[in-house]
């Protein structure tokens, strides 16, 4: 028996291996890519929540510029303001944060619009939403009851808010809530500690967002957009159990004058008005009563 004839068996399961490896990592990164888009689909393909108005309303259409036509509900008010409100993943109708019904009382004019999955698309969590809020300026620009109008979002409406301001020099001030600083950050962590298992499913649910979106998540930067809001005032909102990881300070940093940063004791992502209680409300107006005038 040769040499070579006693070396063949080894070679055989050394290519086995190989292919026993390779086999095994194309598996793992389709698990990885599988449950990325798992975890994005409520976020990404909500189901489109059965809302309930707070009055007597306007139902409205709005067209975004990439074609969509949205549903908004048209609060008209008594001074000559108004507030867009700009929701989180399931839209602003009804009693979807932000909240608005006070705003009403006190005499406000509000749009409150319908998230994208109610028209069949996806929600991009800030990015294309953008549009949304830009067709909402249009619709109460138009108004001639409306003089002044402020922008007001929370979570992913809260970046959109921001974004929309950096765009529209009509906006006349912005209040945003609990939103993140950089989609694609906020999305990988990178400051965190993290395990490289974690790492790679957090930088394939960029990836899969980035698919189903047609947006770069990286380029979803309110904290880029924030310093051309000024001169138009600017109140940040976060409860004391978010402004960590929402970056807050490093936003209100990188915003210019007039500002005002508001960390609500004990609220977190979604309960800052009920933690603060009338609190919330008695600030948001006196935001509004200061930048937009009474």
């Amino acid at each position: 028996m040769t040499s070579s004839s006693l070396l063949r068996p080894n070679v055989r399961w050394g290519r086995v291996a190989r292919l026993t490896l390779a086999g095994s990592l194309a598996a793992l990164l389709a698990l990885d890519f599988a449950l990325a888009w798992l975890f994005l689909d409520p976020l990404l393909a909500p189901a489109c929540p059965v809302s309930v108005p707070l009055g007597p309303h306007e139902v409205v259409t709005l067209h975004t510029g990439d074609g969509l036509v949205l549903e908004g509900w048209y609060y008209p008010g008594e001074n000559g303001r108004a507030v867009l409100a700009l929701g989180g993943v399931g839209g602003s109708l009804g009693a979807a944060l932000p909240p608005v019904e006070f705003l009403r009382a006190a005499g406000y004019s509000v749009l409150q619009l319908e998230s994208r999955a109610c028209a069949g698309a996806p929600v991009t969590l800030g990015g294309k939403e953008l549009l949304d809020a830009q067709a909402g300026l249009r619709f109460l620009l138009a108004r001639p009851e409306v003089e002044k109008v402020a922008l007001f979002g929370f979570s992913m409406g809260g970046a959109a808010a921001i974004r929309t301001a950096a765009r529209q020099p009509e906006v006349d001030a912005v209040i945003a809530e609990g939103g993140y600083f950089n989609l694609g950050q906020d999305i990988v962590e990178p400051e965190s500690e993290r395990s490289p298992l974690r790492a790679i499913f957090l930088h394939s649910v960029a990836l899969v967002y980035r698919l189903r979106t047609g947006v770069d998540p990286w380029a979803i930067s309110p904290v880029d957009d924030i310093g051309r809001i000024s001169p138009r005032p600017l109140l940040l909102i976060y409860g004391e159990g978010e402004a960590v990881s929402g970056r807050a300070a490093l936003q209100f940093d990188a915003a210019g004058e007039p500002k005002a940063l508001w960390l609500v004791p004990g609220g977190g992502h979604g309960n800052n008005h009920l933690a603060a209680g009338e609190a919330y409300n008695r600030r948001v107006l006196d935001f509004l009563a200061q930048a937009l005038g009474e």
